[in-house]
């Protein structure tokens, strides 16, 4: 029988056709049968198999059969042929349809084998796809996305397996260790045989904190928020409030848990925001909202010369309002409750622009920009003039005009006559020789940018002083001025006389009554003594509450006084030459002998001559000497004499 049975083996895989009498065929009811197992746990395996998971087979025929002599295949389909393999124990690796295929030795002596199969279906076991997303605290939100499988348990930390449904998400309590399984599953595998887990793990969120919306600022139709810092781990949208929306607010952005400023364009104005907060997983109950921010509305118009401001918010708090003209911004002081402002300090024809903010506690909302030029037919207010010599006998004149600090057109007058026309509001008059005998006034009238002209201002008359030696020395000096006309003439003025120095350094000053006053002691070491006088008084304004004028000099004669004769015997009595005088700074001092050679020569008074020449002893005779000299002023001076040597 046994070599029967090798015969037909070997006739079969030579000639598939030989393998029995008819077809190929299964024959599930001749007797043959075989069942599979799991090799693991030995379980019944019925229908399905397991990817990578060891399967037994056994013979369930009931027959003496030799286990030599029986034969497995497995393949997509019922194989007859090739069979050499008489293992029982196998790894399914690839999924999908298996058919296994059994041949056994025939029922009777002579007989042919028996083909028999059975239909497997192949599952693997992959580790499940899935989403996890950290909630509020205690809670995490899985979704499966996995579709291997047809059965799903998730399981968070060590809490018990529960079911879940692909694709949908679920929210779980999430108390024990950070971590989430999802566990797949074949509905028609034995005993969950065929499963597959993935684990993830995650970190709790922090409790939420109530969102900062710190200041709103209006630009055009678009608005800049500005946040404190945020929770990246949650969501944050920026909502309007609307009374036709669930809740009575409307979500107009969302925005990032990373940022702390956003800026939304064609922004719903006016209205009223808040930051909201909430969770990935149940935003209806993790969620916390900002305070409420309004923004406010700003108008400006031009009035006759003012610029009136009006602005509205649905908010209530502080208000402060700011003027920008070019590049210089103030802040102008509104009055607690008031929500409109008439700017008066705005000048014809210029363009200003304004901004109001709203302070509530700590929070702020900056309203859009209003930009209005100044307009008016009226005529401005009157400039305000000041005048005053300044070190170099220029008159310095300086015009404020009221609420117009800059811009028009000034026009400078000297005694009636046009001096200058220019929009500088301080300009010099160099073209001066201060006369106490002719007068010295000035005014000067605005036109506005809007072609509006101004009155003359009040004609102010600088001091015009004068200064003279009383006597021949000039040991004594007399000073004469005029008197202060300022821009009130009707004023009181008082004067001071300063004594100043070459270099402009103030000597000395004296408060003098009247117009008049006699310097009894000017300074001894200077040859040009320097004089001004301050007024103040006469509705000079508090910027410049002095008026100061020409600078006066008096300047005194140098002198020099050389002896005619000098003993140089050595007694101790006019044994010397030297120079005495007055305001000997800047000489030189030369004597020549009788053959017009040069013998002594000084340029300090210091240098006495003993009548030497060279190591010679001093020779008798009469000597010519020349003294050159220049002033303060100057000026030159030029003497000649003679001096003798008596022995």
């Amino acid at each position: 029988m046994k070599r029967l049975l090798l015969l037909l083996l070997l006739l079969t895989s030579l000639v598939p056709s030989m393998r029995a009498q008819g077809p190929c065929v299964n024959t599930p009811n001749s007797g043959a049968c075989f069942q599979a197992y799991d090799a693991i746990t030995g379980q019944l395996l019925v229908g399905t198999l397991c990817a990578g998971r060891p399967v037994r087979l056994r013979d369930c025929s009931g027959r003496a059969l030799d286990p030599a002599q029986v034969y497995y295949r497995q393949a997509s389909t019922i194989v007859c042929s090739g069979f050499t393999d008489t293992t029982t124990t196998f790894t399914p690796t690839t999924p999908g349809p298996l058919i296994i295929t059994q041949n056994t030795q025939g029922s009777g002596a002579g007989t042919q084998g028996i083909i028999f199969s059975r239909p497997f279906e192949v599952k693997s076991t992959p580790p499940p796809t899935f989403t996890l997303t950290t909630c509020a605290p205690g809670f995490v939100q899985v979704t499966i996305t996995d579709t291997n499988y047809d059965q799903y348990l998730v399981q968070v930390g060590n809490d018990a397996p529960v079911p879940a449904a692909r694709n949908t998400p679920v929210t779980y309590p999430a108390n024990g260790p950070a971590t989430v399984s999802v566990i797949g599953r074949y509905a028609q595998a034995q005993n969950n045989l065929c499963a597959g887990t993935a684990t993830r793990s995650f970190t709790p969120l922090p409790p939420p904190q109530r969102p900062a919306l710190r200041s709103l600022t209006v630009q055009g139709s678009s608005a800049e928020f500005q946040f404190g810092s945020l929770q990246p781990e949650y969501l944050y949208s920026l909502q309007v409030a609307d009374a036709a929306a669930p809740g009575g607010y409307r979500t107009v952005a969302p925005v990032a848990g990373n940022l702390t400023s956003f800026t939304l364009s064609n922004t719903p104005l006016p209205g009223c925001y808040r930051l909201l907060l909430q969770d990935a997983c149940q935003p209806s109950v993790a969620s916390a909202s900002s305070f409420v921010l309004c923004s406010v509305a700003l108008t400006a118009t031009a009035q006759n010369g003012r610029n009136l401001l009006r602005w509205t918010s649905e908010a209530t708090g502080s208000y402060t309002l700011s003027r920008t003209e070019g590049s210089t911004t103030v802040q102008l002081s509104v009055p607690a409750g008031t929500t409109q402002y008439i700017d008066t300090a705005v000048t014809c024809g210029l363009t200003y622009r304004y901004r109001v903010s709203l302070t509530m506690g700590t929070t702020s909302s900056v309203s859009n920009e209003a930009s209005v030029t100044t307009t008016s037919t009226l005529a401005p207010a009157t400039p305000l003039l000041t005048a005053s010599f300044n070190l170099r006998n220029q008159v310095e004149l300086t015009a404020m005009v009221p609420r117009s600090p800059g811009g028009g057109q000034l026009t400078y007058l000297r005694n009636g006559q046009e001096l200058r026309a220019t929009a500088a509001r301080t300009v010099r008059d160099s073209l001066v020789t201060p006369n106490t005998a002719e007068p010295l006034c000035y005014a000067v009238r605005f036109l506005d940018a809007c072609g509006n002209r101004s009155a003359d201002s009040a004609p102010v008359c600088p001091v015009l002083l004068d200064a003279r030696a009383a006597n021949d020395e000039g040991t004594t000096i007399r000073l004469n001025w005029t008197a202060l006309r300022g821009p009130t003439a009707s004023a009181p003025v008082s004067y001071r006389v300063i004594t100043l120095s070459p270099t402009n350094t103030e000597l000395s000053r004296v408060l003098v009554n009247g117009l008049t006053y006699l310097d009894l002691q000017p300074p001894q070491d200077q040859q040009v003594v320097r004089y001004r006088v301050e007024a103040t008084g006469g509705g000079l304004p508090t910027s410049a509450p002095s008026s100061f004028s020409n600078v006066a000099s008096v300047a005194r004669q140098v002198k020099v006084f050389v002896p005619t004769a000098f003993t140089p015997n050595g007694d101790g009595l006019n044994d010397v030459l030297e120079l005495k005088g007055r305001y000997l700074d800047n000489f030189r001092f030369t004597i020549i002998d009788r053959n017009g050679q040069q013998v002594f020569q000084a340029t300090s008074r210091t240098q006495t001559w003993d009548g030497r020449i060279g190591t010679a002893a001093p020779a008798p005779g009469a000597y010519v000497w020349r003294f050159e000299a220049t002033d303060q002023q100057g000026k030159r001076l030029v003497q000649h004499g003679t001096v003798t040597i008596i022995r």
